[in-house]
């Protein structure tokens, strides 16, 4: 018997042949666009989350009023604010400030186990923050507030507030603009010093 090498081979066959690669290839063309989906929607899914301030500073609250404000500062106030920032998704998050002269960064522990926030122990601001931190999964750091209302005319009464903070995430090589709610509104302003708006709202109390 002569071998023709499978030049004889039923034109049936061969079809069978073709269509089974073309399912087999558009197989793999699903599964990865299917990954590629499941990929973006992690990275654009991930956030970070203001939680509660490490120190805030400012003006004393009396007790009869409801805690809705993350910090009040008067006029003559220096505005600085240490707020916790937390990662809980299952990827490290590449958080970049979008205004870094006023929203920065306290680099992390070097030891991985430490979940705590790191925050300044004189009330100001570290010389070492910068305008980015990247957060492992789980991890905390603490985003120092500083001077948001510069260059806004501090006219007498007039009231400035913060309650966003305009970041860039970068996760999994997926980058997008993006803002961090924070727990409550910074209030800055009003005409007068902290120690003067207390004791103003205190006697509102006590009325």
């Amino acid at each position: 018997m002569v071998d023709t090498g499978g030049a004889g081979e039923e034109p049936g066959r061969r079809r069978s042949r073709r269509t089974a690669w073309i399912v087999g290839a558009a197989v793999v063309v699903v599964a990865l666009v299917a990954g590629i989906g499941v990929w973006q929607y992690a990275a654009r899914s991930t956030r970070i989350v203001a939680e509660g301030v490490t120190l805030s500073g400012g003006m004393a609250f009396p007790d009869c009023l409801p805690r809705m404000a993350l910090a009040v500062y008067g006029t003559s106030d220096d505005v600085v604010v240490g707020q916790t920032l937390r990662n809980p998704s299952r990827w490290p998050v590449t958080v970049t400030s979008s205004d870094p002269e006023v929203y920065r960064f306290e680099a992390l522990s070097d030891d991985p186990d430490d979940h705590s926030a790191v925050s300044s122990a004189d009330g100001a601001e570290p010389a070492d923050t910068s305008g980015q931190v990247v957060l492992p999964p789980g991890r905390e750091a603490t985003m120092w507030i500083v001077d948001p209302q510069r260059g806004s005319v501090q006219d007498s009464g007039v009231w400035y507030s913060f309650d966003e903070v305009p970041v860039t995430l970068r996760t999994l090589g997926v980058e997008r603009e993006s803002s961090l709610q924070l727990p409550g509104t910074l209030y800055v302003g009003g005409g007068k010093d902290g120690d003067q708006l207390g004791a103003a709202l205190q006697e509102a109390c006590d009325a």
